[in-house]
C-alpha cells in the first residue's frame, strides 16, 4: 500500500467517523450516545469535539438540517393559513378554538413582519458598512 493510498484511506474512514458522530448528534443523542452509536470510543468522540474542523462541520450540519425544516415548513405555509381560517371560520368550531386559532394567526404573523423588517434593517446595514469599508 503507497503513502497515498493509506493517507485516502484514512481520509475516507476520517470523514466516515465525523459523519456518524455528527447523524447521531443530531438525531439527539447525548455525547456519550452518539459515540457509541458511531461506534467510538467516548474519549475518541471527546478528543474529536475539540476539532475546528469538527465544530465546522457540526455547525454546518446543523445548519443544514435547519433549512432543510424552514424549507419544509416554507412548502406548507399556505395550508397552514388554510388550516387556521377553516377554523376560525367553522361554524361547529367552539369559540375557545377560534380563539386560540385566531391568536396563533396574529402572533406568528407579527413574528414573521418583525422578522422580515429587521432582515430588511440588517441588509442596509451591512450595506453601509460595506460601502464604508472600501
Amino acid at each position: 500500500m503507497t503513502a497515498e493510498t493509506t493517507r485516502h484511506a484514512v481520509t475516507h474512514a476520517t470523514r466516515a467517523r465525523d459523519e456518524l458522530l455528527i447523524g447521531a448528534l443530531l438525531a439527539g443523542n447525548t455525547f456519550a450516545n452518539a459515540a457509541k452509536a458511531a461506534g467510538i470510543s467516548r474519549r475518541t468522540a471527546y478528543r474529536m469535539r475539540q476539532s475546528e474542523e469538527f465544530q465546522a462541520k457540526l455547525r454546518q450540519a446543523k445548519e443544514d438540517l435547519l433549512g432543510g425544516a424552514v424549507a419544509a415548513l416554507h412548502s406548507n405555509a399556505m395550508l397552514f393559513v388554510t388550516t387556521l381560517a377553516g377554523v376560525c371560520q367553522d361554524p361547529k368550531a367552539r369559540g375557545s378554538e377560534k380563539a386560540q386559532a385566531a391568536d396563533r394567526g396574529l402572533n406568528t404573523l407579527f413574528r414573521g413582519v418583525e422578522i422580515f423588517e429587521f432582515e430588511q434593517r440588517l441588509r442596509k446595514l451591512e450595506a453601509v458598512a460595506g460601502e464604508s469599508g472600501k
